[in-house]
């Protein structure tokens, strides 16, 4: 027997070496977010050694674009709740972490504890995601430019042969009007398709009709019913609703793909605290801390990456019996009033 074996340290000890030692890395919060405590490999994770922590906020130490979604995590881990989420930290890959309450034995909630795990996966996939936005932005430009210029001078062309020779014996104006007829056509589906593909449709047409043409492409392939209420009176701006449109995307496409499910419900909501839209489903859900690990990993992925982006707070909730409910909170701005909530708008079939 070793000396280590026959005098083990006491418990807090080992837990200690346990924590420092471990290829992970783990955390303790204050309530304003800066560092209590930091164990484990915390150069990796957050490129300093976690002597250098105590005086630094978590959220600081986040990609700018999602500090305002992680500041509100931050107040909900205080009120009792535990969450996991994808995280990049600035300048590094992306970790998967999670989150819970630490408490006193007389139940205070003293400190927030984090813990970080490598998700190379995912740091593939956001990085995917954000050169294939990239393309979808440049793509709808290109069709309109190029594509949609070029049909349309063709068509002029055309327009002005048929003109010049419309005494003629021949059936060649009939076959002008014939290719212009097939340009119209062709002009017709790049205007569609540039629709579907321009990742500002929400900002351009408006959330509200975003979300119908949404509806109705999902109806083309869903056998079951695809509803969309919305309240006129939210007010959205526009990278606001980009985002919502694109978490609407996500969230009722993963639906409409699920066996067994039969309904889908899309909601735009003006609340007090600011508007929030609404994806529920009749499909068969999951359990909440099974979300990520089952079927629903890489949509949660994108949806927190969209939400994240705009400063929206997403939250799921998912279970076996009954299905699954995404929301996704626009907060008001502080010292800026939340519109009055109004009657819901009417559904559209």
């Amino acid at each position: 027997m070793t000396p280590a074996a026959a005098n083990p340290p006491p418990a807090a000890a080992l837990c200690e070496m346990l924590l420092r030692q471990s290829p992970g890395c783990a955390w303790l919060l204050k309530r304003d977010g800066t560092f209590q405590a930091a164990y484990g490999d915390t150069p990796r994770v957050f490129g300093c050694a976690a002597a250098e922590l105590h005086s630094l906020s978590l959220v600081d130490l986040i990609e700018p674009l999602a500090r305002t979604s992680w500041t509100r995590r931050l107040e909900r881990l205080f009120t009792g709740e535990t969450l996991g989420a994808a995280c990049r930290f600035a300048g590094r890959g992306a970790f998967s972490v999670t989150m819970f309450p630490i408490r006193t034995k007389s139940g205070e909630i003293a400190f927030a504890g984090g813990m970080a795990h490598d998700m190379p996966e995912a740091d593939l996939l956001l990085h995917t995601l954000e050169a294939l936005e990239s393309d979808r932005a440049r793509l709808p430009q290109l069709l309109h430019d190029h594509v949609g210029q070029s049909l349309s001078a063709a068509g002029l062309q055309l327009d002005l042969l048929r003109m010049e020779l419309g005494e003629s014996a021949l059936p060649i104006p009939q076959r002008i009007g014939e290719i212009q007829a097939l340009l119209d056509n062709v002009m017709a589906l790049v205007r569609d398709v540039n629709r579907e593909l321009n990742p500002a449709v929400a900002e351009r047409a408006g959330l509200r009709a975003a979300l119908d043409r949404l509806a109705g492409r999902l109806r083309t392939d869903f056998g079951g019913n695809v509803r969309v209420f919305a309240d006129a009176t939210a007010q959205l701006p526009p990278e606001a609703a980009a985002a919502l449109y694109r978490i609407a995307q996500e969230a009722a496409g993963r639906a409409s793909r699920r066996a067994g499910c039969s309904a889908i419900e899309i909601l735009l909501k003006s609340l007090r605290s600011g508007p929030a839209l609404e994806i529920r489903d009749n499909g068969p859900g999951l359990d909440a801390a099974d979300w990520a690990f089952r079927g629903g990993g890489l949509e949660l992925l994108v949806m927190q990456h969209f939400a994240d982006r705009a400063g929206i707070e997403l939250q799921i909730e998912s279970s076996p019996a009954k299905g699954t409910l995404v929301r996704a909170l626009c907060r008001a701005v502080a010292g800026q009033a939340a519109p009055p909530a109004g009657p819901p708008g009417t559904p559209t079939d």
